[in-house]
């Protein structure tokens, strides 16, 4: 049984903070959110092997619950996926028999975990979308292979479709969360300061964060874990972004019961230009 889970964010299959953990070469059985591109159904081939024995052989009492983000398959996409119950989060998650202790969330589900009442909202865009297409020669929606993953690198079902967010919408819908976990965030709490002078904006597609920033109104929850923009700071009171550090999510949960007692955080907390806002 699970009795400590820690959250972290885009490990881009790079997993060398877990060694940094007080668990790591012990024997006590620990779960670990990831927030998004961990980075193990990225490349569809034996390199995704890999690195999960690597997952499984380095870190055997760690178990990894995937928030899906933009840089890597969908899990039922997977051939020898299998959606099963675990009754550690009493809930569905896909997973494969051979890689036991790597869990797939739903990319929209209520789970319960620690003891926490927890929303997953996976998916998100791609802002390098082109110019990974066009290292492939890809430049038009009518290319042969612009719904090649395998070959360009880029995930064409990245985002929720629009059925989809609406069933999330109406299952969220009046539920009170403890902790919402996703792998991008609602757009009013986008962090600007941070996003690539190369990208012209005006081309980003921004539905998922306008439909989110409806959805965080919609529904009550404490805690809102993101991470998709590479950086560890809190962007808003409650609302975290997660990117290198790893955390307990009661730790989480205490800084923020804390800082509504004494309006103060913890010296070494980084803030967003956008705290207070």
């Amino acid at each position: 049984m699970i009795n400590k889970f820690y959250v972290t964010g885009d490990c881009h299959g790079v997993f060398t903070r877990f060694k940094n953990l007080p668990e790591f070469n012990t024997q006590e059985t620990i779960g670990i959110i990831v927030l998004g591109d961990f980075g193990i159904n990225f490349f569809l081939n034996k390199t995704d092997d890999k690195k999960k024995k690597e997952l499984s052989t380095n870190y055997p009492n760690f178990i990894f619950y995937c928030v899906r983000g933009n840089h890597e398959a969908r899990p039922q996409d997977i051939d020898g996926m299998r959606y099963k119950y675990d009754p550690e989060i009493d809930g569905m998650v896909w997973m494969e028999e051979e890689y036991p202790n790597i869990r797939y969330f739903k990319d929209y589900q209520i789970y319960t975990i620690n003891g926490y009442t927890c929303g997953v909202i996976g998916g998100a865009y791609s802002v390098d979308k082109w110019y990974r297409l066009a290292r492939f020669g890809v430049r038009s929606k009518t290319d042969k292979n612009y719904n090649n993953p395998k070959k360009t690198g880029w995930f064409p079902d990245e985002q929720l479709t629009k059925e989809e967010m609406e069933v999330c919408s109406h299952l969220f819908k009046d539920w009170e969360f403890d902790f919402i976990f996703s792998h991008t965030c609602p757009y009013s709490w986008r962090p600007t300061d941070l996003f690539l002078s190369g990208v012209d904006q005006s081309s980003v597609d921004n539905s998922m964060e306008l439909w989110m920033d409806k959805l965080k109104d919609q529904c009550k929850w404490k805690y809102w874990l993101f991470g998709h923009y590479h950086a560890d700071r809190v962007e808003r009171p409650h609302v975290e972004m997660f990117f290198n550090d790893i955390e307990k999510l009661d730790d989480v949960a205490a800084r923020w019961k804390r800082y509504d007692e004494t309006g103060e955080l913890d010296w070494w907390v980084r803030k967003s230009p956008n705290f207070d806002f």
